[in-house]
């Protein structure tokens, strides 16, 4: 059961985060806001209108984060962004973006196995699991790929006593991984 939990929590935690298509950034459009499908007509008269404290989607404390992060200089390669799909306001995403000839992280769909001896950085595939080894890092990257969520980190990956390699998983599911039975 714990196995599958974790699976789930993986799965859902490294999905892409546009796999929509094409994002786009416009004049017309409020500051820190995308729009996704660019070349379709909008389906409101009043389009890209930011959400109101009381609106359905509205979320003050990202708001906040918007708004903190807009003002802090521009680090890493993420930013929190209001996101609008022929405009009208669907909710909010974080907009990464990579280095010309980055790497992006490839998407593991490998069962991890609990083990609470190994170091905090260290995770291991289950036994039954046939991990590529293409799909993980051959050391530790000095930076995050684009297509990785920021709640996750680089930890290395043990099968059969062996370094496959590095990849990121999200923090809480390392924590997860690491709890004594």
């Amino acid at each position: 059961m714990t196995r599958v939990l974790l699976f789930t929590l993986l799965l859902v935690a490294v999905q892409p985060i546009f796999a929509q298509g094409t994002v786009v950034t416009d004049a017309k459009l409020p500051p820190d806001s995308i729009e996704l499908k660019r070349n379709d007509p909008s389906v409101t008269s009043t389009p890209w209108q930011l959400p109101k404290p009381g609106d359905p989607l509205y979320d003050a404390e990202k708001e906040g984060q918007i708004r903190r992060e807009n003002k802090a200089t521009a680090e890493g390669n993420s930013h929190p962004v209001c996101v609008f799909e022929r405009g009208v306001f669907k909710g909010y995403q974080t907009l990464s973006w990579g280095k010309l000839g980055e790497r992006p992280a490839k998407e593991m769909n490998d069962a991890f196995t609990p083990n609470a001896k190994l170091p905090l950085d260290a995770v291991q595939p289950s036994d039954g699991a046939q991990p590529e080894r293409e799909g993980y890092f051959p050391s530790r990257l000095k930076t995050r790929p684009a297509n990785v969520p920021p709640d996750c980190i680089a930890v290395k990956a043990f099968h059969r006593g062996k370094l496959i390699g590095w990849t990121f998983m999200p923090e809480q599911s390392v924590a997860l991984l690491h709890q004594p039975k």
